[in-house]
């Protein structure tokens, strides 16, 4: 296998993160309802596959393309009627991007077999994406939900809650919306980096010309790929 021997163009780059963007775009607004599966009891937030897409850009073109790739899907998703508009583009960008984050540090691991950097990926990505949207979350309750979106994030929540059952105010209702969705961060971020490490991992199986001499992950694997 040839690591790293053979770089990427930026057009190869930026034409594979666009389509890649636009693809997960589609995903979401054409397809949403047959793959978006609803979260319990926050029925708002939703499983995405189209998820799966952008991380597949980041494995196989790098960083940059991914960040490309979040960008081009965010900005179709925010723009486009059917799409889900500014505030749930910009959450969805910023889960995406969390996950990237614990991507790029497993890779920092130094080079594995294809199971262990999978598995580094998925921790890393679970423990990023729980711990950054987190903050994100809370940030978008307190603050940037209301006065940059025009949107009351808690009170949709605690509606949601108490068609469940459940009636809570204050930081109690806080403290539950935070932690169901740090749950859901965290199905979400190995759900989505295990199917695309398992997509990918075909691809390079049946494709090696194509993309182990290539592939940004293929930097990161030692000769053996059990």
């Amino acid at each position: 296998m040839r690591t790293g021997s053979a770089r990427v163009s930026p057009t190869v780059i930026v034409a594979g993160a666009a389509t890649f963007g636009a693809l997960a775009a589609m995903l979401t607004i054409v397809l949403g309802p047959a793959l978006q599966p609803s979260f319990p009891i926050l029925l708002y937030l939703k499983f995405d596959f189209a998820e799966v897409v952008d991380v597949i850009a980041f494995l196989v073109f790098g960083p940059v393309a991914g960040l490309l790739t979040a960008i081009v899907h965010g900005g179709i998703l925010a723009g486009v009627p059917g799409g889900t508009g500014p505030f749930g583009a910009s959450l969805k960008f910023l889960a995406v991007l969390s996950t990237y984050a614990g991507i790029y540090l497993a890779s920092k691991l130094g080079k594995q077999t294809l199971k262990r950097a999978g598995f580094s990926m998925v921790v890393f990505s679970l423990a990023t994406r729980v711990v950054l949207m987190t903050v994100v979350n809370y940030l978008f309750i307190i603050f940037f939900a209301q006065f940059l979106f025009g949107q009351d994030y808690l009170f949709f929540a605690k509606l949601t809650l108490a068609n469940a059952g459940i009636n809570l105010t204050g930081d109690q209702l806080i403290g539950y919306v935070l932690g169901l969705t740090a749950v859901f961060n965290a199905v979400h971020a190995i759900f989505t980096v295990a199917v695309s490490l398992v997509i990918l991992s075909a691809l390079l199986r049946r494709a090696p010309q194509l993309l182990e001499s290539r592939a940004w992950l293929a930097n990161y694997l030692k000769q053996g790929r059990e």
